[in-house]
């Protein structure tokens, strides 16, 4: 049976990640237990735990000392549990580390994850927890009674948000990361360059502006600032880039059945407009 103390992090971890991807917090079963799992009727604190937890962040010093003092809490509350954190700077680094663990049965007890791994987590045996009964525990879950700190209960939960980390009938994560699209404009530069900022933004008018804001003079420098550097446009993951013009322009990506969509002609036409701006220098990706 997995310690009962599994089971309290799945609502602990509520305060460590306070921005909102996809990504959710996800319980893995950890090294060296594959057995089915079960909900334990109590918590035994003279025991001692440790617990493996794989969080991602940006090279953010900030968002790390977040992590680190929010554990300083938890185990605050909980003196006979250690948590034991390693930062990743990429989302997908985890998944392959998670990946190649679940051979050797060293996987994390908890990690940060995109719903997508999780579905390829639970092609393992016994790998991935579910965590409706833990959710649904009026003890140690969502909002429980016997927690040492203020828990979100379910309710609380934006439903969106809780429904991506359910497969196949279960719920496999909660979402307490949620990234958000958003847009930053340089407004004085596009008025500068004749152009007034619209209501409602389109391509068309992005790369209208970046490529006037592209353009040098005959000493090299860029018109618009004089300078040696000039970042037209910007978008923070070009993964996120193709998934939303996909979805705006109503193509195929992928289906619910994991059908792959993406190879169809309103790809191939992004892929080549997006190259001339490219080649244009006045789109960078970071």
């Amino acid at each position: 049976m997995r310690p009962f103390w599994k089971k309290m992090l799945s609502c602990a971890m509520a305060f460590v990640c306070l921005t909102g991807a996809a990504a959710g917090l996800t319980g893995c079963h950890g090294s060296k237990e594959r057995a089915a799992f079960e909900v334990s009727e109590s918590f035994d604190t003279t025991k001692q735990y440790e617990i493996t937890f794989w969080a991602k962040n940006d090279t953010n010093i900030r968002q790390t000392d977040i992590y680190k003092k929010t554990i300083a809490n938890f185990e605050a509350l909980y003196p006979n549990i250690t948590v034991n954190l390693k930062l990743y700077t990429d989302y997908g680094k985890i998944y392959n580390d998670v990946i190649t663990n679940i051979a050797t049965q060293t996987t994390p007890n908890v990690c940060i994850t995109y719903p997508d791994h999780i579905a390829t987590y639970l092609t393992g045996s016994q790998v991935v927890v579910p965590l409706d009964e833990l959710m649904a525990d009026p003890a140690y879950g969502l909002g429980g009674s016997n927690l040492e700190f203020d828990s979100p209960t379910q309710e609380e939960v934006i439903p969106q948000f809780l429904k991506e980390c359910s497969l196949n009938g279960h719920y496999y994560a909660l979402p307490y990361m949620r990234s958000t699209e958003a847009c930053y404009i340089n407004q004085d530069y596009v008025e500068q360059l004749g152009y007034t900022v619209p209501d409602v933004l389109t391509w068309d008018f992005i790369w209208e502006v970046s490529e006037a804001a592209a353009k040098k003079g005959a000493d090299g420098k860029y018109v618009l600032n004089g300078g040696d550097v000039m970042i037209p446009f910007i978008y923070k993951s070009t993964d996120n880039m193709m998934i939303q013009m996909l979805r705006q322009k109503n193509a195929g990506y992928s289906t619910q059945s994991g059908e792959v969509e993406i190879f169809n002609d309103t790809t191939k036409d992004i892929l080549f407009t997006i190259a001339d701006h490219v080649r244009s220098g006045c789109i960078f990706n970071v």
